[in-house]
């Protein structure tokens, strides 16, 4: 074999090589972009799907910030109140031209002693109103609207002394008689947040002939004007339970 025989042999061997190899390549790089595809595919799905799953937090985002800022609006209107409370019981705010101690100065004359102040939610608002206890006239009941200071409720001398009870579901401000003879006489009154009467309830006892002062099965009992006996009668008193400064839910003004 001549020299140049065995050149072109090489050469031949060589490029045959070539070639192969640059098959393998060609297959190599189509399984490669099979696999690129599949895994661009996968990722669109996932990017898709992440897409509507933040549509969906998204659509519900919104009442969760309003529910937020609907309990931020609420505590800050409570501190807002709170606030207008103890300004009047510090006579830094006046009610009709009065400072608090001007309007309760008759507990300190007449009865060498000072008012009971406490907080409490009257109106079913889901806000404390401030309730002020005197010796023999109940409480006044104080609220905030619209930023200002208001009397709700208050007594009306002996025969009409103001208190608070709990029941039938609800809070109502009472107007009572209990310590005169011959009778025992109750008004509750439910407010709403505006300071309207939603509900009146009436429950008396008369007994004004008794030499004991105390009533009986004879004595007159009503509920709402409607006549009952004497067991209905205590049923109802006992199913409203009366509201004092000591009471659970309660809370001590400063």
């Amino acid at each position: 074999m001549t020299k140049y025989k065995m050149l072109i042999m090489i050469a031949t061997g060589m490029i045959m090589a070539a070639l192969i190899g640059c098959g393998s390549v060609k297959d190599d790089a189509g399984l490669n972009t099979e696999t690129v595809t599949e895994t661009e595919e996968a990722t669109v799905n996932e990017s898709d799907e992440m897409s509507e799953q933040v549509s969906q937090d998204n659509e519900k985002a919104p009442s969760l910030r309003e529910e937020a800022t609907k309990d931020n609006s609420d505590a800050k209107d409570s501190a807002g109140d709170e606030n207008i409370y103890e300004q009047f019981l510090n006579d830094e705010l006046e009610l009709d031209g009065e400072k608090f101690s001007e309007i309760f100065s008759f507990m300190y004359e007449d009865f060498d002693t000072q008012p009971v102040t406490f907080y409490y939610d009257v109106d079913e608002d889901g806000k404390d109103e401030l309730l002020v206890s005197t010796v023999f006239y109940g409480y006044n009941i104080y609220d905030v609207r619209d930023g200002k200071l208001v009397l709700l409720d208050c007594g009306d001398g002996t025969a009409a002394a103001c208190g608070v009870y709990e029941g039938n579901g609800h809070i109502y401000v009472s107007h009572s008689d209990f310590s005169h003879a011959g009778r025992k006489m109750l008004t509750l009154t439910r407010y709403d947040q505006g300071g309207n009467v939603t509900e009146t309830i009436t429950i008396n006892a008369e007994y004004w002939d008794s030499e004991t002062d105390m009533y009986d099965e004879s004595s007159d009992f009503t509920y709402n004007g409607q006549k009952i006996t004497m067991q209905e009668y205590e049923d109802y008193m006992n199913s409203f339970i009366f509201i004092d400064p000591d009471s659970e839910k309660a809370r001590p003004a400063p």
